[in-house]
């Protein structure tokens, strides 16, 4: 469904279809610099973040969104860049480790156990109608 949503990046309204929180503009500009990021990175794969940032003159920022979005990922296992959001391990992708991960997803199914009926009944689009 279709929102007014603000651009995360430039404040600007637009109509959202809940997949992006950024505007057609900020997104278009955002993937242009990631595919400057991937060149770079296939041109000098065994970089450091700060390398990139530098040498692309991206933020460290901007860099950090990309890792949380699983768009890149840390080649080492241990580094002290990216933490895991509940318990502070060190990830390298994503928000959760995979420990969290498996207990959120634990805690769900027990949440949600025997209240998840299966629908089986059709349906069908209804138009939005002015009241």
């Amino acid at each position: 469904m279709l929102h007014l949503e603000n651009c995360k990046i430039c404040g600007t309204l637009f109509t959202s279809n809940g997949m992006f929180d950024i505007c057609p503009y900020c997104k278009k500009q955002d993937d242009e610099v990631f595919e400057r990021i991937r060149e770079y990175l296939e041109q000098y794969p065994n970089s450091n973040i700060l390398e990139v940032a530098l040498n692309l003159d991206i933020s460290v920022r901007r860099i950090k969104r990309y890792l949380r979005e699983c768009r890149l990922q840390i080649v080492e296992k241990d580094n002290t860049f990216l933490l895991c959001k509940k318990c502070g391990q060190s990830i390298q992708s994503g928000e959760y480790c995979d420990s969290c991960i498996d207990n959120l997803y634990h805690d769900y199914k027990v949440a949600y156990k025997g209240r998840i009926v299966p629908v089986k009944e059709k349906f069908h689009y209804l138009p939005f109608i002015n009241r």
